[in-house]
């Protein structure tokens, strides 16, 4: 195999690539081949992102999916790639809502489930893609503000914004039940793996559902 080296100019693509991860602050090495190598074999796109995370562009981590024994490749920003995307070279995002870690341990999943929706909208959507953590700093909620915050949310092409809800197989009814409540009024996409729909369809949850399959890749159910 090829001696892989590190990325020594950035190309269109390793930028939206960098703008992507700014905004969802981890994804899934599968969400970033289907999105821009999709006709190409995944060695393709684990290459160049190897470059990117050599040249200090991106940092990876790989982390349990939901099946025992299954693996998922993910990566999140790096130094470099966090002072692109701030900076007037890049899309020039806040500084505190541009992370370097992908979270915790067992938030890093949810989170990468939750960002199926991302690459499911229109350019200028994309654009006003937040994480949960990114509303939080804006409500305040982290500082006790009482706004209920989803685990993502964007502004629709009609200027509605549009909640987003991950549940990987780990919430209880109470939970469904709570978030449905504190989502009153907000159109809500509620991610979940397949079967999962009709559990929380019966603890109140409506609005769209993406459905994905452990296996493989999500789809609008």
């Amino acid at each position: 195999m090829a001696k892989i080296t590190r990325a020594k100019q950035l190309t269109d693509r390793d930028m939206n690539i960098l703008s992507d991860l700014a905004r969802c602050r981890v994804l899934s090495s599968g969400q970033i081949k289907n999105a821009y190598w999709s006709e190409a074999k995944e060695r393709t796109c684990l290459e160049r992102m190897e470059r990117l995370q050599k040249a200090g562009y991106v940092k990876e981590l790989v982390i349990y999916a939901e099946k025992l024994g299954q693996w998922m490749k993910t990566y999140c920003l790096d130094a470099k790639g966090k002072k692109w995307a701030t900076g007037p070279q890049g899309p020039a995002l806040n500084g505190k809502t541009v992370f370097t870690h992908p979270g915790k341990f067992n938030e890093i999943l949810h989170q990468v489930r939750t960002n199926e929706v991302y690459y499911r909208l229109a350019e200028e959507e994309r654009e006003t893609y937040r994480i949960g953590d990114v509303l939080e700093i804006e409500k305040g909620t982290y500082k006790g503000g009482k706004d209920a915050v989803p685990d993502a949310s964007y502004t629709n092409t009609s200027g509605e914004e549009i909640y987003i809800e991950a549940d990987c197989g780990s919430y209880t009814g109470k939970q469904v039940r709570d978030k449905v409540s504190s989502f009153a009024g907000k159109k809500t996409i509620w991610v979940c793996p397949s079967g999962r729909k009709n559990f929380l369809y019966r603890h109140g949850a409506r609005g769209e559902f993406l459905t994905y399959s452990t296996g493989g890749q999500g789809r609008i159910g």
